[in-house]
């Protein structure tokens, strides 16, 4: 009984703020003080999210957010797979050494490389551009450790007789090991995508053009292009910036939960 009514605490805990959200966001306010029940449904009007959706750049800012999170993770994916089953498998000379600099990364903070990672890219002139945020995003410590450690799992005599039958070392990766990795593919998906979708002061540095700002950073900007803040539209662009996300958890929700109990090979 106890640990229901700690579940109950806490998915209360959990969905009270978005519920508090979405009733500021149905009703034109520059205050957060409202009561929680409206007093009517007239009271309710979907004005905020009119106003964000043809009176501001908001759809244009969701679109870079899209492609930018959509091909860091695609390429998070490619990178980390590949690399991992290297060190996994120790086909590179040096392999602990380098598995070694993979987890010193992990302990460098993130915030300090911006200023070099915009010096690099501005030499070659990726500022303002959604591939400058998408490159330094295309491969993560995390998703190499991770990788690594669940292709160890799986019993290299499954690729050893895929080579023996003809196949190539990359075909034997993306026919044998890959699909046997999928859960931790699962992870790697929806962890980087809500990564980079969050992301906010790589876009903030890189991008400076209105209609290149991706969602996070756009919202924050609405909040400052009046003296007074428009809660209700802050909270509907919250709202609808949090969709994605969500949705790309429900679609790998299977292979994410598979992979938190990391179990590899043949079922």
């Amino acid at each position: 009984m106890t640990l229901y009514l700690v579940a109950i605490m806490w998915a209360s805990a959990v969905i009270l703020p978005f519920l508090w959200a979405l009733r500021i966001s149905l009703i034109p306010t520059y205050t957060t003080f409202v009561s929680f029940f409206p007093k009517s449904l007239s009271e309710l009007s979907f004005v905020n999210y009119r106003y964000l959706l043809f009176r501001t750049k908001f759809p244009r800012w969701m679109i870079n957010s899209v492609l930018v999170s959509g091909g860091a993770t695609l390429l998070n994916v490619l990178a980390c797979s590949m690399l991992g089953y290297v060190l996994a498998r120790k086909r590179l000379p040096g392999a602990n050494v380098m598995f070694t600099m993979v987890l010193a990364l992990l302990m460098v903070p993130y915030h300090i490389l911006v200023i070099a990672l915009y010096l690099g890219l501005s030499k070659v002139h990726l500022t303002n551009s959604l591939f400058g945020v998408i490159l330094p995003l295309s491969a993560n410590a995390f998703g190499v450790f991770l990788m690594r450690q669940y292709i160890m799992m799986i019993p290299s005599s499954y690729e050893e007789a895929a080579l023996v039958d003809g196949c190539s070392r990359i075909g034997a990766l993306f026919r044998i090991v890959l699909p046997q990795a999928l859960p931790a593919i699962g992870i790697l998906t929806v962890t980087m995508f809500m990564e980079t979708w969050n992301n906010f002061i790589l876009p903030l540095v890189m991008l400076t053009r209105d209609s290149m700002k991706t969602v996070t950073v756009g919202i924050a900007d609405l909040a400052f292009q009046t003296l007074n803040t428009n809660w209700g539209v802050l909270m509907a662009g919250s709202l609808l910036g949090a969709v994605p996300t969500v949705l790309v958890f429900v679609l790998f929700n299977r292979y994410f939960l598979r992979g938190l109990t990391l179990h590899g090979g043949l079922k």
